[in-house]
Order: C-alpha cells, then structure tokens, then sequence
C-alpha cells in the first residue's frame, strides 16, 4: 500500500493539491497545514472536508491552533486521510497554542492518530507538524516539543507509522529521539523536502531546495518496498511517498 506524507503550505490552492494526489492515488495520506476559513481559498472554507469529498476518501482532521488574528484564516492543522476505514481516532498537542500569537513559535502543535482496517489487520497512522524555530535550531521549548512527542508515542511497537513535517534537519534532537524508537522509512536523509518557493521570516531567507524536514517512521514490523520524494511546484514542500507491507 502507498502512503503519502506533505505539507500542503495554507497559502497554496487545494484545487492544485487534490489535483496532485489523485495523480499520486495514495491509500493513505497525510497533510499538515489545511486550513479553515482561509483568504487563499475564499470559496473553499473547509480545505480537509473539500479534500475528503473530491477524493473520496474518510478522513480525521484536528485543529493545531484557532488564530488570534483570522486576518488570513480561521484556523490549521493536520488530518490523515484513507480509502480503508478508520475504526479509531486520537490525537493530543505537542504545543499548545498561546491565547495570542506573534510568532510561529506560539502557535499550537497537534499530534493526530488513526487506526486503519485494512482487510483483517489494523495499521495505526499518525502525522505531526512540529514547529519552527529560526533556521531548525534546537530551543528549549523545541525540546520540550520533542518530548512531548516522544511520550505520547514511544509504547508503539507494531504496525505504526508516523509521518510529518518536523522543523527539524536529519542531525537534529527530534530525529534522533525518533530513530531510538522507530525505523525512518526512507529516502535518504540527503535528499532534500524544503524549499521550492521563497521563504523569508526574521532575517532568515531561503529559496533553495536544500533542507530535509520532512519525514516517515515506522515499527521494524512495518516493511518499506520503495520511498520517494516528488517532485511539483505545489507547496514549499515535496511530498514523500513510501510503499510498504504489513
């Protein structure tokens, strides 16, 4: 089965992604940053339902944070998305949201969980949009992120996968507490995710397809046939897809 990891960007056209991933046809799929009563799709107001309905597929999506200013949205987060059932749902926050945000790093941070009949198996699926610190360095409070993370997931000991956006490089402190845990599901931590378009925030400025932040982990049970990065114009980020067994 095909399994598909990306951060669509909230400010891209979810025509242009649903047009992708029905190029793709994923089993299961995995977006961070769809967005609610957003201004850059003024006719769609609810992005994770438009998604759902043009591919026909069920869906769990959560909220990471409602914006304190709605100037450019209501709201985003993460969903994952499925052609086989989803019998169970959870999710938690990794960061919750400040009652105001004048940055990214106020914003909140939500882990979302599903567990997917497929024939006579259950595969739990989860994905994460962990935030970002200036140029992916580790802060205190990225730490704390991390760890929070690690905690709500570590018991996991079969047919589970993760995937998300994790601000963070392949030498970082989130990769390497996940990689005590779980077996990264390819390709290659060389191969770069980010960035296709500008990128410019606090003196940083990025407009070169050089950084990996994107990511697919998994119990040793899960086994990983194939794993691309692919490449569109759609997003700031590359999507990744990996084709496993269970």
């Amino acid at each position: 089965m095909k399994i598909l990891q990306w951060n669509i960007l909230y400010k891209e056209k979810i025509e242009n992604i649903v047009k992708l991933l029905k190029e793709i046809n994923p089993d299961v799929f995995c977006l961070q940053e769809l967005s609610i009563n957003s201004k850059f799709n003024p006719t769609i107001p609810n992005t994770p339902l438009y998604v759902a309905q043009q591919l026909g597929v069920n869906y769990y999506f959560e909220r990471a944070f409602t914006k304190s200013d709605t100037s450019e949205m209501e709201a985003f987060g993460n969903g994952v998305f499925s052609k086989y059932p989803i019998v169970r749902k959870n999710s938690f926050f990794t960061q919750k949201p400040a009652p105001v945000q004048k940055s990214y790093s106020d914003e909140g941070r939500v882990y979302v969980e599903t567990d997917i009949q497929i024939d006579k198996s259950v595969l739990t699926v989860a994905t994460v949009h962990l935030s970002y610190v200036h140029r992916f360095m580790i802060s205190e409070q990225k730490k704390e992120e991390v760890d929070n993370l690690i905690e709500g997931i570590k018991n996991k000991k079969e047919n589970y996968i993760i995937t998300g956006d994790l601000n963070a490089t392949a030498e970082s402190y989130a990769i390497s507490k996940l990689s005590k845990y779980f077996i990264h599901c390819g390709p290659d931590f060389k191969d770069p995710t980010w960035t296709t378009k500008l990128f410019e925030y606090q003196g940083f400025r990025e407009d070169k397809l050089r950084w990996r932040l994107d990511y697919v982990f998994a119990t040793k049970d899960v086994k990983v046939i194939s794993s691309e990065i692919i490449k569109t114009d759609y997003s700031d980020h590359l999507p990744i897809l990996v084709t496993i067994s269970i």
